[in-house]
């Protein structure tokens, strides 16, 4: 004999927020920590120097110690509106763009590079 309990669905708790780094449901709207409104992220990835968060109108940068163990408090915000030369290294796997007058080279995991390079010439002209 089987009870209800035997077997309860464990929901997934794999949507990170950005902002305080806590997992929330996969439906989740809002963080449950910060209450951080979680339907406006496209895309969000850790990688080794910096946390990356795409939004439809910004990429959210969220710098990291020279380790990668933590943040630091840094967050950089490039509008997606101010971008422009976009390019996508290969194969050594760079992501640049120019912002403000710099040339921006952010380092990026084969499968992130992956991820922003599908879902950023969605949003914007590459």
């Amino acid at each position: 004999m089987e009870f209800p309990d035997d077997n309860p669905e464990i929901p997934g708790f794999n949507l990170i927020c950005p902002e305080c780094g806590i997992a929330n449901p996969d439906d989740a709207e809002y963080c449950l920590v910060c209450d951080r409104d979680l339907t406006k992220i496209l895309l969000f990835f850790e990688d080794d120097f910096f946390d990356l968060e795409l939004t439809e109108n910004c990429i959210i940068e969220y710098r990291k110690s020279f380790w990668g163990t933590r943040r630091t408090g840094k967050v950089l915000k490039y509008p997606l509106t101010e971008i422009s030369n976009i390019e996508f290294g290969s194969p050594i796997t760079r992501f640049k763009f120019d912002f403000e007058g710099k040339r921006r080279v952010l380092p990026l995991r084969e499968e992130n590079m992956k991820s922003i390079k599908t879902l950023l010439p969605k949003l914007i002209d590459c």
